[in-house]
């Protein structure tokens, strides 16, 4: 890896403060967020379950996405729970899968909906620090935007990826809710950490958000 450069470190301080601002308006807890230092060639530090992080320049540490027991014992018995999500698009080639997935209640999948969403948010939040345009794309490997394209996967609509990379731009582009991302990147870029006291950085969860696409199954 590169030298991490002192702009690079400040787009990862976004990236990292959009995940977070995001995750936290879809009632997703974060505990922790981290850059690299500026200069660092490598870095690791704890992530979340025991995991080390080693292949980033910073990390948002936040509550895992959780499922009826019932799909998540299939995911495992046909070998489809990965860390990334990539086994998801499994659940849609067979029978049972596929009605695990259309017993998913409107709260399970606007969970599953929030996780996608506050997932985009870090690469927009960084493409819209950068003055880019934000446009939410799947990045080659264990990427936010192929995690979250997974997810869309349990959904079974191939619009909800979409919905939810505008959800997250939106709630990104309001002036008060971007100011909150603002705030938590400089206190990142600052400390190099931030994790007491995080939540005052945060908004409060919205119980009605992320909703779900027009005519999509809630």
């Amino acid at each position: 890896m590169q030298a991490l450069s002192r702009a690079e470190r400040r787009a990862t301080c976004f990236h990292e403060a959009g995940h977070a601002v995001v995750f936290a308006l879809g009632g997703v807890a974060v505990t922790r967020v981290a850059v690299a230092p500026e200069g660092a060639t490598e870095w690791r530090t704890p992530s979340s379950n025991g995991r080390t992080c080693s292949d980033l320049w910073g990390l948002c540490v936040k509550a895992e996405l959780v499922l009826p027991r019932q799909l998540l014992r299939w995911l495992m018995s046909e070998g489809a729970l990965s860390p990334d999500g990539s086994g998801y698009a499994k659940v849609l080639e067979s029978p049972e899968g596929q009605a695990l997935v259309e017993a998913l209640g409107p709260r399970q999948r606007r969970d599953i909906r929030a996780q996608m969403a506050g997932l985009l948010a870090g690469p927009l939040a960084e493409r819209i620090f950068r003055g880019e345009a934000a446009q939410a794309t799947v990045e080659a490997g264990p990427g936010d935007g192929a995690k979250a394209r997974a997810l869309a996967a349990l959904l079974g609509d191939p619009a909800e990826f979409a919905h939810a990379a505008r959800l997250a731009e939106v709630a990104l582009r309001e002036p008060a809710r971007w100011a909150q991302v603002g705030a938590l990147a400089a206190a990142l870029e600052a400390a190099g950490h931030v994790e007491a006291g995080i939540r005052g950085f945060l908004p409060a969860a919205d119980p009605a958000w992320p909703p779900a696409p027009v005519g999509g199954g809630g």
